[in-house]
């Protein structure tokens, strides 16, 4: 018991304490638009896939080389496979160099996308926002970007702490057949520039609620990694995620409209689709609907100066599309607030905890050897023992 709680412990002993930029909207006089410079080569992709691994531990009922080729016969550009602490592509896959991070109670998970190698540090129960903020940074050290998995599934990542994580890129809005945006808006509101995914995050292909059911739309010039990674950088993307459900060999189109030009001037956002006419709103600050058009196969909206950022929606029979936003800045550079260590609380915050783990042997300890003694002690034969 005494050794369990020291390796449980020693995790939250060594964690820094954070100081965060406060929660500020996007503010200043330009707006950036993601879609602006595309290179018109998109390329349907899922990032969140799991194949068998770690003798089956991680419950993916196929291999990543079946999973990877059952995405490419349904059409996909790219079929991304996300096994936890394990890049697939590192063991020849066919797949972009990516895994899913954590191996927490509360699912605060992490997508690494163009990751060098894996990183293993965790605090396996409880996290503050500290504890969430210094597993961001130590993932972020060892892969190009960064994306938060399912953040609504056990509350793994709060409205509340949103408003003030930094240092990852992407936040998935789609997982599966289930759609929270709530959480991009709590980040978007406050400062934090990131960007969407949707992903199936299946770990069965043969299971229709979670193949095909979620995907992003990524204009990269190649299906490379560094092409891949640039675009997503640069918000050239949008998620996609399916209303109904579909027989699993179904390939993943863009099913009834497509999305064919993002464009911002004079202050005005255009979108514009073809296909089957769709509902398109407009949607800002703290996820407050703007504007809201049906039945079109385009729509515009004049900003005001109460938009920090606008996204939009498009609301087709069959899909739910989730563009990236344009967003206030100055110009010149897009914010990119960033948490750093405060030092001082960090080491009296490590002091305490080394003391608890102390005192925590040593309260322990003795009555580990009490028993011991108590075990050892000979027992008097019965005749021996002295009667009253």
């Amino acid at each position: 018991m005494l050794v369990l709680i020291v390796l449980l412990g020693l995790p939250y002993a060594w964690a820094p304490v954070y100081r965060f930029p406060n929660p500020a909207p996007f503010a200043g006089s330009h707006f950036y638009n993601p879609y602006a410079d595309l290179r018109g080569t998109w390329r349907r992709a899922n990032l969140h896939a799991h194949g068998t691994e770690w003798g089956g531990l991680t419950n993916g009922q196929q291999p990543s080389a079946d999973v990877a080729r059952t995405y490419r016969d349904l059409g996909y550009d790219i079929a991304g496979i996300s096994n936890y602490q394990s890049i697939a592509a590192h063991d020849g896959v066919d797949t972009l160099p990516l895994y899913e991070h954590g191996y927490n109670i509360s699912k605060r998970h992490q997508l690494a996308i163009g990751a060098r190698h894996v990183e293993w540090f965790d605090f396996p129960l409880w996290q503050g926002l500290s504890h969430e903020q210094f597993v961001i940074d130590r993932v972020g050290e060892t892969t190009d970007l960064v994306g938060l998995t399912h953040p609504v599934s056990r509350d793994a990542y709060t409205d509340d702490n949103l408003h003030y994580l930094t240092g990852y890129h992407l936040i998935e809005v789609v997982n599966g057949p289930f759609a929270a945006d709530e959480p991009w808006d709590a980040a978007l509101s406050s400062g934090r520039l990131v960007w969407a995914m949707a992903n199936d995050d299946t770990h069965d292909t043969g299971d229709p609620r979670r193949t095909a059911m979620a995907w992003n739309m990524i204009d990269a010039r190649s299906t490379s990694a560094a092409d891949v990674v640039s675009a997503l950088r640069a918000g050239r993307s949008y998620a996609v995620g399916r209303k109904d459900e579909g027989p699993a060999d179904e390939a993943p189109t863009d099913l009834d409209t497509r999305v064919t030009a993002v464009a911002f001037e004079n202050g005005t956002l255009s979108v514009s689709t073809e296909g089957v006419p769709a509902d398109i709103e407009f949607i800002g600050q703290q996820g407050q609907r703007r504007n809201k058009v049906h039945h079109v196969v385009g729509a515009s909206y004049k900003v005001t100066t109460a938009d920090t950022y606008v996204r939009t929606v498009i609301h087709t029979p069959r899909t739910t599309i989730f563009l990236n936003p344009v967003v206030r800045y100055d110009g010149t550079s897009l914010p990119s607030p960033e948490a750093s260590v405060d030092d001082v609380m960090t080491w009296t915050a490590r002091g305490g905890e080394t003391v608890a783990l102390i005192l925590a042997a040593i309260i322990l300890w003795p009555r580990r050897r009490v028993a011991a003694v108590q075990t050892s002690s000979p027992r008097l034969a019965e005749t021996d023992r002295e009667t009253a």
